[in-house]
């Protein structure tokens, strides 16, 4: 029990800093990629922390979703969404009608934080503000992401709507 305790106040601590971290050079622009953020031609070397920037910029920065799936996601893309295929390619067709149903759809995201599961593999979690259009309340959102060897293989998803009214006066961000 002690063990476990301490396990997760390293964990507790390792993300306070990674936020910190990312919360000074979103501020800065830093955290924004200064190459095409679909060129894969560097994949092999990349760590998984520029893949992920790369996907972010693309797919939420930039609202090219169909974009960000083809340079940065893997074909055998497992998904745990159950309202979502797995596999990339169809994904990226969900995604497709999803962008023509929502033209003004947009992703704030809010935070990014990294860290690896029992087996050591790297993971990205995303927290942002979905809306379909500007006038819609929207929702909180967190995707995380398993990445390996230069792709994104692996998501999962936690939503959940902006309710009218809260019990307290912080945000859901």
């Amino acid at each position: 029990m002690k063990r476990r305790a301490i396990a997760a106040a390293a964990v507790a601590i390792a993300l306070f800093w990674n936020l910190a971290s990312v919360a000074a050079h979103a501020e800065d622009g830093a955290s924004r990629p200064a190459v095409d953020p679909t060129d894969t031609s560097d994949r092999a070397r990349l760590s998984d922390r520029e893949v992920s920037a790369r996907f972010m910029e693309v797919f939420y920065h930039q609202n090219r979703l169909v974009d960000g799936f083809r340079a940065w996601v893997h074909p055998d893309y497992i998904q745990h969404d159950p309202n979502s295929p797995t596999g990339r390619d169809a994904t990226i067709e969900v995604l497709a009608a999803h962008m023509q149903r929502n033209p003004g759809m947009t992703h704030d995201v809010k935070r990014v934080i990294y860290g690896e599961d029992e087996q050591r593999r790297t993971l990205v979690a995303v927290h942002y503000h979905f809306r379909r259009a500007p006038e819609d309340r929207g929702s909180a959102v967190v995707d995380i992401y398993r990445i390996e060897n230069g792709y994104l293989v692996e998501h999962w998803d936690v939503i959940q709507p902006i309710p009218e009214t809260v019990l307290n006066d912080n945000t859901m961000f």
